[in-house]
Protein backbone atom coordinates (compact mmCIF):
# COMPACT_ATOMS: atom_id res chain seq x y z
CA UNK A 1 0.00 0.00 0.00
CA UNK A 2 1.43 3.39 -0.86
CA UNK A 3 2.25 5.96 1.84
CA UNK A 4 -0.76 8.22 1.19
CA UNK A 5 -3.18 5.32 1.54
CA UNK A 6 -1.44 4.08 4.70
CA UNK A 7 -1.60 7.57 6.21
CA UNK A 8 -5.28 7.90 5.31
CA UNK A 9 -6.09 4.49 6.83
CA UNK A 10 -4.13 5.24 10.03
CA UNK A 11 -5.75 8.67 10.42
CA UNK A 12 -9.23 7.17 9.92
CA UNK A 13 -8.57 4.51 12.56
CA UNK A 14 -7.24 7.07 15.07
CA UNK A 15 -10.18 9.43 14.49
CA UNK A 16 -12.61 6.50 14.89
CA UNK A 17 -11.01 5.60 18.24
CA UNK A 18 -11.08 9.23 19.46
CA UNK A 19 -14.75 9.52 18.51
CA UNK A 20 -15.55 6.78 21.06
CA UNK A 21 -14.02 8.68 24.02
CA UNK A 22 -16.52 9.62 26.70
CA UNK A 23 -16.53 13.22 27.97
CA UNK A 24 -15.46 11.84 31.37
CA UNK A 25 -12.42 10.09 29.86
CA UNK A 26 -11.36 13.22 27.94
CA UNK A 27 -11.81 15.37 31.06
CA UNK A 28 -9.81 13.01 33.28
CA UNK A 29 -7.04 12.52 30.70
CA UNK A 30 -6.88 16.30 30.13
CA UNK A 31 -6.55 16.94 33.87
CA UNK A 32 -3.72 14.40 34.21
CA UNK A 33 -1.91 15.68 31.09
CA UNK A 34 -2.12 19.29 32.30
CA UNK A 35 -0.72 18.37 35.72
CA UNK A 36 2.26 16.68 34.07
CA UNK A 37 2.92 19.59 31.69
CA UNK A 38 2.69 22.14 34.52
CA UNK A 39 5.33 20.24 36.51
CA UNK A 40 7.70 19.81 33.56
CA UNK A 41 11.01 21.62 33.40
CA UNK A 42 10.16 22.74 29.84
CA UNK A 43 7.01 24.53 30.99
CA UNK A 44 8.59 26.08 34.08
CA UNK A 45 11.52 27.49 32.07
CA UNK A 46 9.47 28.70 29.08
CA UNK A 47 8.79 32.41 28.72
CA UNK A 48 6.66 31.97 25.60
CA UNK A 49 4.21 29.04 25.40
CA UNK A 50 2.29 28.05 22.26
CA UNK A 51 -0.73 25.90 23.03
CA UNK A 52 -4.00 25.11 21.31
CA UNK A 53 -7.70 25.43 22.04
CA UNK A 54 -9.08 21.89 22.00
CA UNK A 55 -12.19 20.90 20.09
CA UNK A 56 -14.16 17.70 19.62
CA UNK A 57 -12.49 14.95 21.67
CA UNK A 58 -9.00 16.47 21.82
CA UNK A 59 -7.09 16.48 25.08
CA UNK A 60 -7.55 19.98 26.50
CA UNK A 61 -4.58 22.06 27.63
CA UNK A 62 -6.78 24.94 28.84
CA UNK A 63 -5.46 24.58 32.41
CA UNK A 64 -1.87 24.92 31.15
CA UNK A 65 -2.77 28.04 29.18
CA UNK A 66 -4.61 29.54 32.17
CA UNK A 67 -1.69 28.87 34.50
CA UNK A 68 0.82 30.27 31.99
CA UNK A 69 -1.26 33.46 31.77
CA UNK A 70 -1.49 33.65 35.57
CA UNK A 71 2.31 33.29 35.80
CA UNK A 72 2.81 36.17 33.36
CA UNK A 73 4.14 34.06 30.51
CA UNK A 74 3.45 35.06 26.91
CA UNK A 75 0.85 32.63 25.55
CA UNK A 76 -0.07 32.07 21.93
CA UNK A 77 -2.52 29.78 20.14
CA UNK A 78 -3.15 28.94 16.48
CA UNK A 79 -4.89 31.44 14.24
CA UNK A 80 -5.86 29.88 10.91
CA UNK A 81 -5.21 32.34 8.08
CA UNK A 82 -5.61 30.10 5.01
CA UNK A 83 -6.12 26.47 4.01
CA UNK A 84 -2.39 25.90 4.49
CA UNK A 85 -1.15 28.39 7.09
CA UNK A 86 -1.59 29.21 10.75
CA UNK A 87 0.01 31.92 12.85
CA UNK A 88 0.76 32.26 16.55
CA UNK A 89 -1.85 34.66 17.95
CA UNK A 90 -1.35 36.24 21.36
CA UNK A 91 -3.82 34.90 23.93
CA UNK A 92 -4.58 37.35 26.73
CA UNK A 93 -7.57 35.70 28.37
CA UNK A 94 -9.50 32.45 28.23
CA UNK A 95 -12.81 34.30 28.69
CA UNK A 96 -15.43 34.57 25.93
CA UNK A 97 -13.30 33.31 23.06
CA UNK A 98 -14.99 33.50 19.65
CA UNK A 99 -15.26 30.45 17.38
CA UNK A 100 -13.60 30.46 13.93
CA UNK A 101 -15.06 29.14 10.67
CA UNK A 102 -13.93 25.61 11.62
CA UNK A 103 -15.77 25.66 14.95
CA UNK A 104 -12.54 26.06 16.97
CA UNK A 105 -12.16 28.66 19.71
CA UNK A 106 -9.76 31.41 18.70
CA UNK A 107 -8.52 34.82 19.82
CA UNK A 108 -10.70 37.82 19.00
CA UNK A 109 -9.75 40.09 16.11
CA UNK A 110 -7.67 42.11 15.69
CA UNK A 111 -5.14 39.51 16.83
CA UNK A 112 -1.60 40.39 17.86
CA UNK A 113 0.95 37.90 16.56
CA UNK A 114 3.89 36.23 18.28
CA UNK A 115 6.94 35.49 16.12
CA UNK A 116 7.37 31.69 15.85
CA UNK A 117 11.08 31.93 16.65
CA UNK A 118 10.25 33.50 20.06
CA UNK A 119 8.31 30.41 21.21
CA UNK A 120 10.05 28.31 23.88
CA UNK A 121 7.48 25.51 24.29
CA UNK A 122 4.98 24.22 21.72
CA UNK A 123 2.13 21.96 22.88
CA UNK A 124 1.35 19.91 19.79
CA UNK A 125 -1.98 18.10 19.36
CA UNK A 126 -2.39 15.21 16.96
CA UNK A 127 -4.59 12.34 15.88
CA UNK A 128 -1.91 9.94 17.15
CA UNK A 129 1.75 9.61 18.16
CA UNK A 130 4.50 7.05 18.64
CA UNK A 131 6.98 6.92 21.51
CA UNK A 132 9.71 7.87 19.02
CA UNK A 133 8.02 11.22 18.34
CA UNK A 134 6.19 10.42 15.11
CA UNK A 135 2.98 12.42 14.88
CA UNK A 136 -0.11 12.05 12.77
CA UNK A 137 -2.00 15.30 12.39
CA UNK A 138 -5.53 15.82 11.19
CA UNK A 139 -4.46 15.96 7.55
CA UNK A 140 -4.17 19.67 6.71
CA UNK A 141 -0.45 20.02 7.53
CA UNK A 142 -0.78 23.22 9.58
CA UNK A 143 1.58 22.08 12.33
CA UNK A 144 4.12 20.56 9.94
CA UNK A 145 4.45 23.89 8.14
CA UNK A 146 4.42 25.91 11.38
CA UNK A 147 6.90 23.85 13.42
CA UNK A 148 9.73 24.30 10.90
CA UNK A 149 9.59 28.06 11.65
CA UNK A 150 10.08 27.55 15.39
CA UNK A 151 13.01 26.54 17.54
CA UNK A 152 11.05 25.78 20.69
CA UNK A 153 10.70 22.46 22.48
CA UNK A 154 7.91 20.38 20.92
CA UNK A 155 5.72 18.47 23.36
CA UNK A 156 3.13 16.14 21.85
CA UNK A 157 -0.18 16.05 23.75
CA UNK A 158 -2.23 12.87 23.58
CA UNK A 159 -3.74 10.03 25.57
CA UNK A 160 -2.57 6.44 25.94
CA UNK A 161 -5.30 5.15 23.63
CA UNK A 162 -3.83 7.14 20.70
CA UNK A 163 -0.20 6.04 21.13
CA UNK A 164 0.82 3.62 18.39
CA UNK A 165 3.89 1.51 17.73
CA UNK A 166 4.17 2.94 14.22
CA UNK A 167 2.66 5.83 12.29
CA UNK A 168 3.34 6.31 8.56
CA UNK A 169 5.31 9.52 7.95
CA UNK A 170 6.84 11.34 4.99
CA UNK A 171 9.68 13.85 4.87
CA UNK A 172 7.33 16.79 5.47
CA UNK A 173 5.95 15.38 8.74
CA UNK A 174 7.41 16.93 11.90
CA UNK A 175 8.32 14.85 14.93
CA UNK A 176 7.95 15.94 18.56
CA UNK A 177 10.74 15.88 21.14
CA UNK A 178 8.62 14.54 23.98
CA UNK A 179 5.14 13.18 24.57
CA UNK A 180 2.69 13.60 27.44
CA UNK A 181 -0.23 11.25 28.06
CA UNK A 182 -2.46 10.88 31.10
CA UNK A 183 0.02 8.31 32.44
CA UNK A 184 3.50 9.48 31.47
CA UNK A 185 6.00 12.01 30.14
CA UNK A 186 8.20 10.38 27.49
CA UNK A 187 11.35 11.82 25.95
CA UNK A 188 11.18 10.57 22.39
CA UNK A 189 13.94 8.40 21.00
CA UNK A 190 15.25 8.17 17.44
CA UNK A 191 14.93 11.89 16.91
Amino acid sequence: MDLLLRKKAARSELKRIAATFSPAYVEEASRAVCETVLQSREFLLADVVFGYLAFNNEISVDKVLQEALRMGKTVAVPRIVSKTEMQAALLQTMDRLPVDRYGIRTVPEPASLVAPERIDLILVPGAGFTLTGCRMGRGAGYYDRFLVKTGGFTLGITCERLVREQIPMDRFDSKVEALVTEKRFVRCIDM
